[in-house]
């Protein structure tokens, strides 16, 4: 209505400026021109601020019929202000009658709200269509029990860095770690037990890595870190760090108390080496650390 009204009162200051005759009906009907003229470039201003919101609203709604929303409000704005704002001596225009006018606008308001619910329930079932890919893209590349990227992701990530390396020339860092005497905890304790172990190795790793890297399961209780553009010292740095923080950890399981250590192999790339190359350099430091006691980082 606001709108409306300032519309009314610019096109009446318009129309006595442009119109040098001096006859009201002239007049009046410059006015109802001027004014649907500007409420229509009102309009359009407005569908240009919200615009990008409006048509990213669009877009969750596939179907071509729901489309069609765009234009119940362009319709609407255009129908009121074509039937209630004409002045009263070219009424006659519109051959309208009270009754014909309040059964027009009010199947005009069941068509909107029959519109609104339609779009409303084909985003819905769109929304949660991306959803349920998400989270089937999510456990795709997952591990089920510790919550970190899978072998198979990390492959793929691992893929990316080496055509990155190719191009940029940045290195980038493995880290191969084991927990040390993990059999002797499942054979002791259980195999649940010895999830909660791996649980909570995974949550360490997650934490000191963060947004630094990519941390995986490897396999068993094996995990790979990758460290997109670092150097091997600084690997050895995070390494370190890592296997002291887990070393004071007591892991508690059915008032069993456990400290566990991890041995690590880092390693980092270099321009004659495959992946398969890189990776098994990390696994040979690995088990070098094994058999020089555990609870170490052996870099290769």
């Amino acid at each position: 209505m606001k709108i409306s009204t300032i519309a009314l009162f610019i096109a009446t200051l318009f129309a006595k400026l442009v119109s040098n005759i001096n006859d009201v009906n002239y007049t009046q009907n410059l006015i109802y021109i001027f004014r649907n003229c500007i409420n229509i470039l009102f309009f359009l201003a407005a569908y240009l601020g919200i615009g990008k919101y409006y048509k990213t609203a669009l877009n969750l709604v596939s179907d071509k019929t729901i489309r069609y929303m765009s234009l119940y409000p362009v319709t609407a704005f255009l129908l009121l202000i074509t039937n209630f704002t004409t002045p009263t001596h070219i009424a006659h225009l519109r051959n309208f009658n009270s009754a014909y006018d309040m059964i027009l606008f009010l199947l005009f308001i069941l068509l909107g709200y029959i519109l609104v619910f339609m779009g409303i329930s084909s985003a819905s079932q769109i929304v949660s269509m991306q959803c349920n890919l998400e989270k089937l893209e999510l456990i795709s590349k997952t591990d089920s029990l510790t919550g970190l990227y899978n072998r198979r992701y990390i492959m793929e990530k691992l893929e990316n860095e080496f055509i990155n390396y190719k191009k940029s020339k940045n290195k980038f860092s493995l880290i191969l770690a084991d927990i040390d005497y993990f059999k002797k905890i499942n054979d002791s304790f259980g195999h649940d037990c010895g999830d909660q172990v791996l649980k909570a190795v995974a949550q360490n790793l997650h934490n000191a890595v963060r947004e630094r890297g990519f941390v995986s399961r490897w396999g068993g209780e094996e995990f790979l870190i990758l460290l997109p553009e670092t150097e091997i010292h600084d690997a050895h740095i995070l390494a370190n760090k890592i296997r002291e923080t887990i070393e004071k950890e007591i892991i508690e399981y059915n008032g069993i108390q456990l400290s566990i250590t991890l041995t690590f192999g880092v390693t980092v790339n270099e321009d004659y080496e495959t992946i398969g190359d890189t990776i098994k350099k990390a696994d040979d430091a690995l088990y070098t650390g094994k058999g020089e006691g555990r609870n170490c980082v052996v870099l290769s």
